[in-house]
């Protein structure tokens, strides 16, 4: 379950994504093409078209009854065309406006047309009920087993995809509370409730002396701040090594992202082509909660003595010879890194003595400031 949340934590665009295309595929192809389809009924009459096309339809079943002299089947076409509430005698007045509209139009014949089908229409039948243009629906076919199924099994997929989906987004809210809450409190509540081996158990004379300790080690502030070790580093260089620049992840105790810090090549001397001599390493720190990535140069002894490479390399920060042993430091405004040179070695030949290194090695060790740090 951890593992769900850092992943879900980590991925909040996947996750959101992915979600998404559950719900289209739920939606569109479970639920709209196999649970609710689109059922065409297929029930449309002559009176729900356009009042010009159900014009057009009049006239084509009188000129219908003019070839075939059906009466009935053209009475039964009128009552399929009359309106909601309309009666096929007043379908019959309708016919004979057109027909006055027609002979006026100057169709004398498309005009006699459709008031003989109104005339036959009127004298036909005197004592029959009037239509009211509402026909009877067709029964529909009872629906199957497995569709009704399919409609529950849809129902309840739906269901637990909200109920999901409530889950995520009360989690994801919990989530950013509790990012809410600054840093150094969480970091000091993880190290209160660790474990602490016992310290040995001291004789009784020294257990009763009343001789006070040195004022220097009443409560020294820097125990505190060393609380916030992150881990320690180590990046080695050889020569032949390409572009390089190795960085390291920082985490709180926590794992929230903190920043980064590596070490990388910060300038090169002779051309010695496919192999780049290094003659000056850059460590640098990234806190995320700072505006700028602090760095320290470290030259060798031909970079260091040079006036041209030390005004080259003063944009990159403050700049020290590297020696075996050498310790160094550079902070931001919540994390310190220290270095320590625990290893290198100068190249030989046709460029300056001590000029590049053929081998490189610095450890780091990031640290959490959660208290002032003296300067």
């Amino acid at each position: 379950m951890t593992r769900i949340k850092d992943v879900a934590q980590g991925n909040l665009a996947a996750v959101l994504v992915a979600t998404f295309l559950v719900g289209v595929f739920i939606g569109l192809v479970v639920l709209g093409w196999g649970v609710w389809p689109v059922q065409w009924v297929g029930n449309a009459r002559p009176a729900d078209l356009q009042e010009s096309y159900r014009r057009a339809y009049l006239e084509m079943v009188a000129e219908s009854y003019a070839v075939t002299g059906d009466a009935e089947t053209a009475r039964s076409r009128l009552e399929a065309a009359a309106l909601s509430g309309q009666s096929v005698q007043q379908v019959a007045r309708e016919l004979e406006q057109m027909g006055q509209a027609r002979i006026s139009a100057g169709d004398i014949d498309g005009g006699n047309r459709l008031q003989a089908l109104a005339s036959v229409i009127t004298s036909s039948q005197p004592g029959a009920e009037p239509a009211t243009g509402d026909l009877p629906s067709p029964p529909r076919a009872p629906q199957p087993l497995l569709t009704r199924l399919l409609r529950v099994f849809g129902l309840v997929i739906l269901v637990l995809v909200c109920l999901a989906g409530l889950l995520l987004l009360v989690y994801f809210l919990q989530s950013r509370t509790t990012a809410e809450e600054p840093l150094s409190e969480r970091v000091a509540s993880v190290a209160a409730t660790e474990p602490r081996p016992a310290p040995p158990a001291a004789p009784p004379m020294q257990a009763v002396s009343a001789r006070p300790a040195p004022p220097a080690e009443v409560a020294p502030a820097a125990p505190a701040q060393e609380q916030g070790g992150l881990g320690r580093f180590v990046a080695t260089y050889n020569l032949g090594d390409v572009d390089y620049d190795m960085s390291f992840g920082i985490e709180s105790p926590l794992g929230d992202f903190l920043g980064e810090c590596g070490l990388g090549m910060a300038e090169t001397v002779g051309s010695g082509g496919d192999v780049q001599r290094v003659t000056a390493f850059e460590v640098w720190l990234f806190d995320k909660t700072d505006i700028r990535t602090v760095s320290i140069v470290l030259a060798s002894a031909h970079a260091y003595s040079d006036a041209a490479l030390r005004t080259k390399l003063a944009s990159r920060g403050e700049m020290v010879q590297a020696e075996v042993g050498r310790t160094f430091s550079v902070q931001t405004s919540t994390l310190r890194l220290d270095g320590r040179i625990l290893d290198m070695a100068y190249g030989g030949g046709d460029l300056p003595a001590q000029s590049y290194f053929t081998s490189f090695s610095v450890e780091l060790t990031p640290v959490l400031l959660t208290g002032e740090e003296p300067a």
